[in-house]
């Protein structure tokens, strides 16, 4: 094979492979937020237990009025506060933990 076909060959399967990407991507992405209420509530009326980790389509809404940026605030404060939490939690395990890293 020449080396100019070998070229040609290699950069349409790039471009196969970059194309296959950004179509996957644009369709895993783009449905996110329909099943987020413009409260930022999930729209199937059950909620996370405690600590749980919510995807960042449930936290935040799609709306651009004061009401629903104010509350995308609070969500997203809300979820600041429980990594604040867990952080706690993992640095007192570790201070606490006597068995040195080897």
């Amino acid at each position: 094979m020449a080396k100019t076909t070998k070229i040609i060959l290699w950069v349409v399967i790039v471009v196969v492979i970059v194309g296959l990407a950004w179509w996957w991507m644009a369709n895993n992405y783009q449905g996110g937020s329909s099943s987020v209420s413009p409260s930022g509530a999930a729209s199937s009326g059950t909620s996370a237990p405690a600590g749980a980790n919510a995807p960042a389509s449930a936290i935040v809404s799609s709306g651009t009025s004061n009401a629903a940026l104010d509350q995308d605030m609070a969500n997203l404060d809300a979820q600041l506060g429980g990594l604040s939490s867990d952080t706690a939690s993992v640095n007192a395990s570790v201070a606490s933990s006597s068995q040195p890293v080897q």
